[in-house]
Formats: structure tokens, C-alpha cells, sequence
């Protein structure tokens, strides 16, 4: 896929394979809590133990595509999307079909090079459909900034009384 410099480092995107996994594992472990302990504790450690194991990233791989950025070699970011309807997750309140980037998420270690913009450009070029939907949590303002930096708005929201509120974002492209 695509190469480029960033703060003098080769930045490679390509597609996720089953031999990633311990790298998104040991990503998410980097990412999670700072962005969602802040907004609710155990909501982040339920991700970790729900979202962020091997056994979702296999069942995952298999039915989503999913983007690495690569920083010298190491994974630095992921990116996932796919149709709702192959989401290994169950969305009650949402109906009808589209095209959902699942996960989009650098390490820190990583950010501020662009390569989150990046990873989002290549999922936008790739999506058969004229619109792509994700998911924010409620809290993560952060997200919310960068989404709508990149024209995405906000389309609806499913609440669980249990956890933040999911705030469901879209962008039409082309």
C-alpha cells in the first residue's frame, strides 16, 4: 500500500493480518485507558476485556477489513471498517445498512504525525458506498474534534443506561 515519511520515519499502510494481533492487543492496552478512563473507568476496562482480545480480533479479521500503519516497522495505528450488518457486536437501536469504520486509533507514541488523517483518507477511497458512519463515545471530545475536522457530523445516538452513550457520526463522500 502506501509509503510516506513522517518526522523523518517510514510510514506504511497495508492490510491487517491474524499475525497483527498481538500488536493490536498490546495497542489497545496503549490507547484505551487514557482516552476512555477519563470518561468512565470501567467502560474502558470493559473494552479492553470484551473488544480488545484476540478471540474479537480473529472473528473480526474475517469478516472486516482492516488498515495497519506501520512506523519503522511497528504498528502504530489500526484501522477497521466494514458493513454494520458483519459488526461481531449487536447494535439494537440502529437500523439499516452501512458502511462503519469500526476502529481508528494510533498510539500515543505515534500521534501527531498525521497518521490517523491518513489511515481515514485510505478508508474513505476504499468504501463502495457514498457515506461512511462510526462511532464515538460520549466524552471523547477529542474524537469528536478530529472527525469534525475531517466533515463528519453528528447523525444519532444510541443510549444504554449502563455506559456512555454511543454518538453515531457520518460523512458523505465523493
Amino acid at each position: 500500500m502506501a509509503r510516506s515519511a513522517a518526522g523523518g520515519s517510514v510510514i506504511t499502510l497495508r492490510p491487517g493480518t491474524v499475525e497483527d494481533i498481538p500488536s493490536f492487543v498490546e495497542l489497545g492496552r496503549a490507547v484505551v485507558p487514557p482516552t476512555y478512563g477519563p470518561i468512565d473507568e470501567a467502560y474502558a476496562q470493559r473494552m479492553l476485556d470484551e473488544w480488545w482480545i484476540p478471540a474479537v480480533f480473529e472473528k473480526s479479521l474475517a469478516r472486516n477489513r482492516h488498515l495497519v500503519a506501520e512506523r519503522d516497522g511497528e504498528v502504530a495505528a489500526l484501522a477497521t471498517f466494514g458493513r454494520l450488518t458483519e459488526s461481531y457486536r449487536d447494535f439494537p437501536d440502529v437500523t439499516g445498512e452501512r458502511e462503519v469504520m469500526w476502529k481508528l486509533y494510533v498510539h500515543p507514541a505515534h500521534q501527531g504525525l498525521g497518521i490517523g488523517s491518513r489511515l481515514l483518507a485510505e478508508i474513505e477511497a476504499l468504501v463502495e458506498g457514498d457515506e461512511l458512519w462510526l462511532e464515538v463515545v460520549d466524552g471523547n471530545d477529542r474524537a469528536v474534534g478530529f472527525y469534525e475536522a475531517h466533515g463528519f457530523t453528528e447523525a444519532e445516538r444510541s443510549a444504554d443506561p449502563r455506559w456512555p452513550d454511543d454518538v453515531w457520526f457520518k460523512k458523505v463522500l465523493g
